[in-house]
């Protein structure tokens, strides 16, 4: 009997695990989006250009600025949670006996679950340098594009721009 209730316990503690991994927050991946996958608004005020060029479409002009960002990617610690939890559950369960061992499976897999989230998202971080570049086309309009490799593009030269990468023209 007093093993069904210790698994019946150590099916809790995995399950409240999984459903604190539901209030992990979502991928953010720094441009105001938020990870889920709503339609972006409509892009108006532009002078009447298309917000995004055709596909295939090539367009010269001289390169006005290039600024470096840092674009980071996080990972969502899901997967950090559930083990976490699991594990923590597991540790849990071997401490103490009767009511007191409730107690310990339920705070090892909370205890476990937030560790689990911590370190994934510690480890699952990366930072990767980028570039972003406006060139003024021979129009007048700006193309701006981000890239993470420059080539031996600078300021003031001539520049190609096709497949959102600008190049030396």
């Amino acid at each position: 009997m007093q093993s069904k209730s210790k698994n019946r316990m150590a099916l809790g503690a995995v399950l409240a695990a999984i459903g604190l991994a539901g209030c992990a927050a979502p991928y953010n991946n720094g441009y105001n989006n938020t990870g889920y996958h709503a339609p972006p608004p409509p892009q108006t005020g532009n002078g009447g250009y298309p917000s995004q060029a055709p596909a295939g479409s090539v367009y010269y002009g001289r390169v006005e600025s290039i600024e470096p960002i840092a674009s980071t990617q996080n990972s969502s610690g899901l997967l950090g949670t559930v083990i976490g939890g699991a594990a923590g559950g597991l540790l849990g369960h071997q401490v103490g006996g009767g009511r007191g061992q409730t107690a310990a499976t339920i705070g090892g897999a909370v205890v476990g679950a937030v560790a689990g989230n911590q370190i994934e998202k510690r480890a699952g971080s990366n930072t990767q340098n980028a570039y972003r570049v406006n060139v003024r086309l021979d129009d007048g309009r700006v193309a701006t594009v981000t890239q993470s490799n420059l080539g031996n593009l600078q300021v003031g030269m001539r520049a190609r721009v096709a497949n959102d990468m600008a190049e030396p023209y």
